[in-house]
């Protein structure tokens, strides 16, 4: 009994410490080339710790750098990309990220093809750095709060979104004074 309690505690423990990175928008940009096939990218602004987990700003740094930066858990997220370019940079006093990549085929990327008519991307699901995803504005049409799709023409070449993940808030704080410290060694 004494041991089955010790593990538990050990479980909950580690699941208390998993740490929580998150952004305040995602900017994304998808250009048609031939077919299906295309370019992309993605923009993270103001990337930040989530106060409400256990984890240290430095730990959250740590799994940034070590995951995303130069890990691939983006890669293994986005099934189909290849020639991925990473990097981070500062803007507007926000550290920001960004990722551009190419495709063979945008459907791999939760976009829809309806007989050549109409394009569609469904913002349902979770995102990277942690939290949901709402609507902010498109070159498309939004479907609303009840259908969160983003539809365009069929005849579209180039899909534009941008979503807020989190508020830039007391409970969230920026990895900018890290990496500018980390970064000016």
């Amino acid at each position: 009994m004494k041991r089955s309690l010790f593990y538990i505690f050990l479980i909950t423990l580690s699941l208390s410490l998993i740490g929580c990175l998150t952004v305040e928008t995602k900017e994304y940009s998808f250009k048609l080339k031939e077919g299906r096939s295309g370019s992309g990218k993605i923009k993270y602004i103001n990337i930040m710790h989530t106060m409400d987990s256990a984890s240290t700003v430095e730990a959250e740094y740590e799994d940034l750098m070590t995951n995303y930066l130069n890990g691939k858990k983006p890669e293994d997220e986005m099934p189909g990309v290849k020639n991925v370019k990473k990097r981070l940079f500062e803007e507007d006093n926000h550290l920001c990220g960004e990722i551009t990549f190419d495709f063979d085929d945008i459907t791999t990327l939760k976009f829809f093809d309806y007989n050549g008519k109409v394009w569609a991307y469904s913002l349902g699901g979770g995102s990277f750095f942690g939290g949901s995803e709402s609507y902010f504005t498109s070159n498309g049409t939004f479907g609303g709060e009840n259908m969160p799709v983003i539809f365009w023409d069929g005849n579209s070449k180039q899909f534009e979104f941008k979503t807020t993940v989190a508020q830039n808030d007391k409970k969230n704080e920026s990895l900018l004074d890290i990496w500018k410290m980390k970064n000016d060694k």
